[in-house]
């Protein structure tokens, strides 16, 4: 399946950390798994996916990149219960939660991909995935729906916009391409103005 043309952008930019805003239904999930496998396609490499939760990590995108990776035959060995996908190349590809920062604790990272960012704690990104990229000089990716101008990542997102090796981007629902703008209307017209500019723009 091809990228979207907001996907593409976010995959060429060349900057080592990458912040996306998106809106629901945006693209984020398939965008990670892509980001992930390029990042995996090096032997050896440790490529981590985070999540608030332990079943957000289970529900966004579990099955979807065992299926990925199964079809392109690139899975040597998955564990189901750790949520763990070992490589032909012997890439070992983590799915984590965000609630027992521990666990990430000792690691070490060559890819990060921190999906609904602004549900998580800065600390789990300040003191325990940036440590854990430092030794490879791993790089990775924020992605969230936008959660208002108090959240960690609204900052990070804004620094973005001036700091060396940093790129941000910011889409809505609409400019994923993956929910009709009829529906889009719809819900603009059941939604609150908080709740739709939230969820959707």
């Amino acid at each position: 399946m091809p990228l979207s043309v907001i996907q593409q952008e976010i995959s060429d930019d060349p900057a080592r950390w990458k912040v996306c805003v998106m809106g629901r239904r945006a693209g984020k999930t398939f965008l990670a798994m892509h980001l992930m496998a390029k990042a995996a396609r090096f032997p050896n490499s440790k490529i981590f996916y985070v999540a608030p939760t332990y079943a957000m990590c289970r529900q966004i995108i579990w099955d979807d990149i065992k299926e990925k990776f199964i079809r392109c035959r690139w899975a040597a060995k998955i564990n189901e219960s750790s949520l763990q996908i070992t490589l032909i190349n012997g890439s070992q590809i983590y799915l984590r939660s965000a609630d027992n920062p521990d666990n990430l604790r000792g690691v070490s990272m060559d890819y990060l991909v921190m999906d609904e960012a602004a549900m998580i704690s800065q600390k789990m990104w300040t003191e325990v995935c940036r440590p854990a990229l430092s030794d490879r000089q791993g790089s990775g990716m924020f992605i969230t729906t936008p959660q208002g101008k108090a959240s960690w990542v609204y900052d990070l997102w804004q620094g973005a916009h001036t700091q060396e090796n940093w790129s941000a981007f910011q889409y809505t629902t609409l400019e994923g391409g993956n929910v009709p703008e009829e529906e889009i209307e719809a819900a603009r017209n059941e939604l609150d103005e908080r709740s739709f500019k939230q969820e959707y723009e």
